[in-house]
């Protein structure tokens, strides 16, 4: 817990990190193994990139709008969200190839504006 809250206060180097939900009766997808291959495709990225990965469209499309890349998944499809934003909805089978591609994406676009490491942007003293 005190390193989340380090984190939050951007006094330690963020990290990736997968949200995912608690897979209740709602879910309409495998929501632990969709999120254990997007963890395992994406394993050592440095970025500081939240990647939500939800199993229905009730409580889905708030979390997956509030991360930095994520999914709604739901009737066989799934919504990737980009900063908020629904880019595209693609076929179950493709969720997880299509979230580790868009990840790869932000994380070039991120190091490419010099946020690699998820250093602090505060000094302390």
């Amino acid at each position: 817990m005190g390193i989340a809250i380090l984190e939050s206060l951007n006094l330690r180097q963020r990290k990736l990190e997968i949200v995912s939900c608690p897979s209740c009766g709602r879910a309409q997808v495998d929501v632990y193994t969709l999120a254990e291959q997007v963890q395992a495709g994406l394993e050592g990225m440095t970025v500081p990139l939240r990647v939500a990965v939800m199993g229905c469209v009730v409580n889905g499309p708030g979390e997956a709008r509030e991360a930095d890349l994520g999914v709604a998944s739901g009737n066989g499809k799934g919504q990737i969200f980009v900063r908020g934003e629904v880019i595209k909805t693609v076929p179950e089978s493709q969720i997880v190839q299509t979230l580790i591609e868009e990840a790869m994406r932000l994380a070039d676009e991120m190091e490419a504006a010099g946020v690699s490491s998820g250093a602090p942007s505060v000094q302390v003293s």
